[in-house]
């Protein structure tokens, strides 16, 4: 089984492609296709993760091909799979499957249908590939190609300005952060001497890199991460990624684009753990990325917006657990938040096809003409919340439970963070479900969507509630994806079920005002709204990080503009263009001087030459008895000589 994983990433490649050339011909125009591989992906991933749960699998497993050589080094193409890559591939097919499944519904009619379906598996095909890879050299040409699909997908009804413009953004902000991974990735190939990641991973443990250069190296390579999983302050492009297509938010923000800056940390753990300065600043980083997102979601009013807010938030969390040394917490809640995150945006999707509208003052009361949708989404919330017994409440708990066990400071951007996820989440829940219609005729025109979509919303609602309880029971996540390693700080003891008990009060406390302010008493949010509104103000400008990076662009901008102008007017049009004038000048005076000096010698030569060959020529006659006149002329002249001298 391990031996053809390889096949999952090269049948989405494949399929991306004959999509695009021969979708018009293919059943459903290629998404039968696209369905089909992911469906096949996600059964090898579900066999592979039972078998590894039975112990039939010998893990890690690497197997690998010559692709070319540099020096004395050679770089390979393979796979490397261990519990880690197992875990991620679950997550990566299963919500592939559905969201294509659930895109069949929500794009029909789109006259662009094929290209999106062929974008779709290219982006599943980048991020298994990035999953599988067994070096960091492909893991970094999957992770841009990640990149591309993003901007593919985001702008992919690029007629509108506004989704031009987000592809433009998430793409430009990304490579930002990407120049600092291609940098840590040159340093740690530096400090091993291989790209391989079964080899760097046995150099880390043995303690054969520098902790100094291990460090770096990790430092640069997180740059990467904040900019791909959107951390603080490279968290500007995601809520505007919500351009796209909503079933596209749904797998950017729960299973590939977000989730492949986490997966980078976990996959060089122990690289980070050799460095203190590196595990604070992925901890540090998430639990301000944790808060700063969640407290702008409160006064978003794009029900798309405030989920994207809500995943970055969530982001942050999963950063947060991996620097404090919550290994297994970063990842568990990994693998809940993309089924309970899949389904808000795939419901909110719901909502959207029905009502054509993302503003929640627009909707209202959409619990009865859409009961599965509210429902499904409900569950998703509570999920995200953390109420027990739902998928996030043991996600969540674990990464509190961690960030305690580091420091009370990052516990307090933890506790105070998931009390506003359930404040944000409540208001959402109620201004898009309940109360009455603040728009007529959106809500007569509101109805419940087909099976095509509502099915996959159902799935993703069990796997919600049921899937952080069962891979809890007997630590069956825990042995997938145990890592072994010594950490650099030592950890608090700590109750984790004082620390379970206080977060689950506080959710329902949190979730239960914002229910009772935004149904039974809405003044008193606009009250409070106009009365801190230089604060509402500075949230909806998003802290004016927005306003920073377009000054860091207009900066550039003239920056550039000065460039030009010293390059036109300076380097052209005096260095260049008057070098090549002066150099044009001097030609036309050594060509006067070659003409008539140079020349004229030479001609004067050859006339000097011809003219005494014209007087010789004339004293050749050809007459003897001219011949005899001449010698007798001069044994005369020589015998006068002869004479005057003697």
């Amino acid at each position: 089984m391990l031996e053809y994983v390889f096949i999952l990433p090269l049948l989405s490649f494949a399929v991306a492609g004959i999509i695009l050339a021969f979708g018009k011909w293919l059943p459903g125009k290629g998404a039968s296709a696209g369905i089909a591989v992911a469906a096949w992906g996600f059964v090898q991933a579900l066999f592979m993760f039972v078998k590894a749960m039975r112990g039939g699998l010998t893990l890690p497993y690497e197997a690998s091909i010559p692709w070319f050589s540099f020096g004395p080094h050679q770089a390979t193409l393979g796979v490397y799979v261990d519990g880690l890559t197992i875990a991620m591939l679950i997550v990566v097919t299963a919500v592939s499957l559905l969201v294509q499944i659930y895109s069949l519904g929500y794009m029909r009619g789109d006259p662009r249908f094929k290209r999106y379906y062929s974008y779709l598996s290219l982006f599943t095909a980048s991020m298994l590939g990035l999953t599988v890879s067994d070096n960091m050299l492909v893991f970094f040409m999957c992770w841009e190609l990640v990149g591309v699909c993003s901007y593919l997908l985001i702008g992919f009804w690029f007629e509108k300005p506004s989704a031009a413009y987000a592809g433009k953004k998430a793409f430009i902000t990304t490579k930002l952060g990407d120049l600092g991974f291609l940098v840590g990735l040159l340093s740690l190939f530096y400090c091993t001497g291989t790209f391989r990641i079964s080899q760097i991973l046995e150099l880390a443990h043995i303690g054969f890199i520098p902790p100094a250069a291990a460090g770096a190296a990790a430092i640069l390579l997180f740059l990467g991460a904040v900019g791909k999983s959107a951390q603080f302050p490279l968290l500007i492009w995601l809520p505007d990624a919500m351009e796209g297509p909503s079933p596209v938010s749904a797998l950017i923000h729960a299973a590939t684009m977000v989730a492949a800056g986490v997966y980078m940390v976990a996959r060089l753990y122990a690289v980070y753990i050799l460095s203190p300065a590196a595990m604070d600043t992925v901890a540090w980083t998430g639990a301000i990325t944790a808060f700063t997102a969640a407290s702008m979601a409160l006064v978003c009013f794009d029900l798309k917006r405030v989920l994207a807010f809500s995943t970055v938030s969530q982001l942050g969390y999963m950063m947060l657990a991996l620097g404090a040394g919550g290994f297994t917490a970063g990842l568990f809640h990994l693998t809940t938040h993309a089924y309970f995150k899949a389904l808000l945006f795939l419901a909110a999707g719901s909502v959207i096809h029905a009502v054509h509208s993302n503003d929640m003052r627009e909707m209202g009361a959409l619990k009865n003409k859409m009961p599965i949708t509210y429902i499904t989404f409900l569950l998703g919330t509570l999920a995200l919340v953390g109420i027990p017994p739902f998928a996030g409440f043991f996600s969540k708990d674990e990464i509190l439970a961690a960030a305690l066990a580091r420091s009370p400071y990052l516990y307090a951007f933890g506790a105070v963070t998931a009390a506003l996820t359930a404040f944000y989440m409540a208001r959402a829940l109620v201004m898009t479900f309940h109360g009455t219609p603040k728009d007529p005729g959106k809500y007569n025109h509101a109805h419940e969507s087909p099976p095509v979509m509502t099915g996959p919303l159902i799935l993703l609602a069990a796997a919600s509630v049921v899937s952080g309880w069962a891979l809890s029971r007997h630590e069956i996540f825990a042995r997938l994806v145990n890592f072994e390693g010594v950490l650099p700080f030592e950890l608090r003891h700590i109750s984790h079920g004082a620390v379970a008990l206080y977060a689950g009060i506080t959710a329902v406390l949190s979730m239960g005002l914002g229910a009772w302010l935004y149904k039974a008493r809405p003044g008193i949010p606009a009250m409070l709204r106009g009365k801190f509104a230089a604060i509402a103000a500075l949230l909806d400008r998003r802290y004016g990080l927005d306003a920073f990076f377009l000054k860091i662009v207009a900066v550039s901008d003239s920056l550039s503009a000065v460039l030009f102008s010293f390059d036109f007017n300076f380097l052209d049009a005096i260095a260049i263009d008057g070098w090549a004038w002066l150099t044009e000048k001097f030609s036309r005076l050594q060509r006067w001087f070659d003409d008539n000096i140079v020349d004229a010698a030479v001609d004067a030569t050859g006339t000097v030459t011809l003219f005494a060959g014209r007087l010789t020529r004339r004293a050749q006659t050809g007459l003897v008895q001219n011949y005899l006149f001449f010698v007798a002329a001069a044994v005369s002249i020589f015998a006068a000589m002869a004479f005057a001298t003697g």
